[in-house]
């Protein structure tokens, strides 16, 4: 049964270009990551390789070429911009749309009339979410392994594939909190506008409003995955602090630096640490969903459906 319920939602994703449109987004976003890589490569190597000219003609020693020392995954870091960003609003959506469909269309009042249980129809719903979330990142890490090839010249080793496939796995993790949200912003709301405004109104706090308060990061500084905090001399900051390591969004950012090698060294622990705040709060998401459902009232409509 929850097979079935699965098939059904992703036919229903694909009749609406729901899968469509996301996976167009990531993969635009992917694109534009390793574009972006290639830029600013090109323009440092161009200043390189005139200050070697110049350098040459006085006869002094050139420095070391910059991107030597440069970690190969670090043209895809602005993908952990991306996904906090973009891609968490599209799993919004994807969850949203899992139980406000049913809802508006009468699906809930009828599929409950079989023997159907409803521990069944949200394991269903949340399969079909992470089947299209884990399908779309496997096409966008194919995009970034692409991206890699043709700009750094040669094929990835194991050992940067193997990182590429853990930041993905990662950020699957990361956007099946919101599609949960999305989910859980749905079966508490009446009405269908209103559960995706308040679900929007969660990926706002979770991706400005909690870093700023517990890193003293500004907004747009929130989302860079490897800035560090504004001064925390201030006694606010210090208290707020304290919550630092439950905030989700930051501990995606930093846990993406140090897979991607693109920030500072940490034992392999600390990294995997990191990772717990985001799949316990996946874990409170889903019992949440499950016991929400079994009290929610399918027989009524919303007033705007």
């Amino acid at each position: 049964m929850i097979g079935t319920i699965a098939a059904h939602q992703l036919l229903a994703l694909r009749r609406q270009r729901t899968f469509t449109a996301i996976l167009v987004v990531f993969l635009a976003m992917a694109g534009l990551a390793g574009v972006i890589g290639w830029s600013s490569q090109r323009t440092i190597a161009k200043v390189y390789d005139e200050a070697v000219r110049m350098l040459a003609a006085r006869g002094e020693r050139a420095p070391t070429n910059p991107f030597d020392a440069k970690p190969p995954l670090a043209l895809l870091s602005n993908m952990a911009i991306y996904i906090p960003l973009v891609g968490a609003l599209l799993a919004l959506i994807v969850g949203h749309l899992s139980f406000a469909d049913d809802r508006s269309g009468g699906v809930g009042r009828l599929i409950f009339s079989r023997s159907v249980s409803r521990s069944a129809y949200v394991l269903g719903k949340v399969a079909a979410a992470s089947v299209v979330l884990g399908a779309v990142l496997c096409a966008t890490f194919a995009i970034s392994a692409i991206s890699l090839v043709l700009v750094n010249g040669h094929v990835p080793t194991n050992t940067n594939l193997f990182r590429l496939g853990a930041f993905y796995a990662l950020a699957w993790l990361y956007l099946m909190l919101f599609a949960l949200v999305g989910m859980v912003a749905t079966l508490v709301s009446s009405r269908r506008s209103l559960a995706l405004l308040t679900a929007i109104s969660v990926w706002i706090i979770v991706t400005f409003a909690v870093p700023q308060f517990t890193s003293g990061l500004r907004p747009q500084a929130s989302l860079n995955p490897v800035s560090d905090p504004v001064s925390t001399s201030q006694t606010f900051f210090k208290v707020t602090a304290k919550a630092r390591p439950f905030s989700v969004a930051e501990q995606f950012k930093e846990a993406s630096a140090r897979i991607l090698d693109t920030g500072p060294a940490e034992p392999t622990t600390e990294t995997l640490a990191r990772m717990l705040p985001i799949l316990g709060l996946a874990v409170g998401l889903m019992v949440l969903t499950l016991g929400l459902a079994h009290r929610h009232d399918y027989s009524s409509r919303g007033a705007d459906d």
